[in-house]
């Protein structure tokens, strides 16, 4: 078998149906999910061998090493014949190879494009503070910062700096001068990728992922001596997102301090999820946006997380929104079934209330809202 060609027409099939993921595994035909379903390509099964052959021609030696230590390794690539760049994750299972690709935008996403609400075009062009992406695996985030750095290529003159692993969108420059440095490549670690950024000038920071105590204090020092910095986590929710800042600091005293110091640089956070469209067929992304004004950052230096959500509520004026609202939006514009939107909310009961014209409140039902 050509496994280039098995490869690539494997790829061409998910640019085509605007697919999401190809999952390659010895001895079983590909599959692709589309939509919210796992479906087999009709191509013929892959064997171990030809797998093996496909990683020995994607990987670099650095690559390599990490996949035998340990067991699987993250690398992205470009598919340059159709102008697409794909993510992709190589592991080991039953002693086999196994590839998972991930479709990403064809060039650089912007918000109409991921059906983003406008008011995260607006957050990206702040001067200084902390922004936060929160989700769970496969919720768009990195596409999500990837528009936020669109936006500032398209608007203003700054120098941004990322720091990923690996490198999934490559951005040119534009009114931004833009260095995007890759774990393994271009630096050995986060944290040394981290220590280095100082003496290099960066009016944007972006981290891929917010893992540690180190990369957060990084993240507010950054913040505080007036950078940008945007950062994806890994949460399903904004008291979530707390959960995991705090989890990162084992001393009470300590935390209420980085609390304090967050409240005060909180720019934005945003945790969204994917979902099924009516037609499953293709995705749209549901959004919570907190806001840094002024009541969110005294609820949260007095660590009034339960009454977050109402403050959420009572500001969607300002271009906040719980999850819930997020829900209903996109289910009264018809954009997901009603069985969708209840199964992706954390109370379930209150958004069928909302869908039957309740409104809900701190303690009350009000009809009408």
């Amino acid at each position: 078998m050509d496994t280039n060609a098995y490869l690539r027409s494997c790829l061409s099939m998910v640019i085509e149906q605007k697919g999401q993921d190809v999952f390659l595994k010895a001895g079983s035909a590909p599959r692709m999910r589309l939509g919210g379903q796992v479906n087999p390509m009709p191509l013929k099964p892959i064997a171990a061998e030809e797998l093996a052959e496909l990683v020995e021609e994607l990987l670099d030696s650095r690559q390599k090493d990490l996949l035998l230590t340990n067991k699987g390794v993250d690398f992205g690539f470009s598919y340059r014949e159709r102008d697409c760049r794909f993510r992709a994750n190589a592991f080991y299972q039953q002693g086999n190879i196994s590839l998972v690709f991930r479709l990403l935008w064809k060039g650089i996403p912007n918000f109409e494009d991921l059906r983003l609400p406008p008011v995260l075009e607006k957050i990206a062009l702040e001067k200084s503070g902390i922004i936060l992406v929160g989700g769970t695996v496969s919720s768009g985030k990195t596409s999500t910062v990837a528009a936020m750095l669109r936006t500032m290529n398209e608007n203003v003159e700054k120098h941004i700096i990322t720091i990923e692993d690996p490198v999934e969108y490559l951005h040119p420059d534009g009114k931004c001068l833009i260095q995007q440095r890759e774990i393994g490549q271009d630096a050995e670690s986060f944290p040394s990728a981290l220590k280095s950024m100082v003496r290099q000038s960066p009016d944007v920071i972006v981290i891929g992922e917010m893992r540690d105590a180190e990369s957060f204090n990084f993240a507010l020092a950054a913040a505080e001596v007036g950078r940008l910095v945007i950062a994806t986590i890994h949460a399903q929710s904004a008291p979530q997102i707390f959960e995991r800042i705090l989890g990162f600091f084992r001393r009470e005293g300590e935390r209420d301090t980085v609390l304090h110091h967050f409240a005060q640089n909180m720019t934005c956070m945003a945790v969204q999820k994917l979902l099924p469209d009516k037609e499953g067929t293709g995705l749209v992304p549901s959004v919570e946006i907190m806001l840094g004004n002024y009541t969110i950052k005294q609820l949260i230096i007095e660590k009034k997380m339960e009454k977050l959500p109402q403050a959420i509520r009572n500001a969607h004026q300002e271009g906040m929104q719980t999850m819930d609202q997020s829900l209903l939006d996109l289910w009264k514009a018809g954009h997901i079934e009603q069985e969708t939107a209840v199964s992706a909310s954390a109370s379930p009961e209150d958004l069928i209330a909302l869908m039957k014209g309740f409104r809900i409140g701190q303690d009350t039902k009000i009809l009408g809202g």
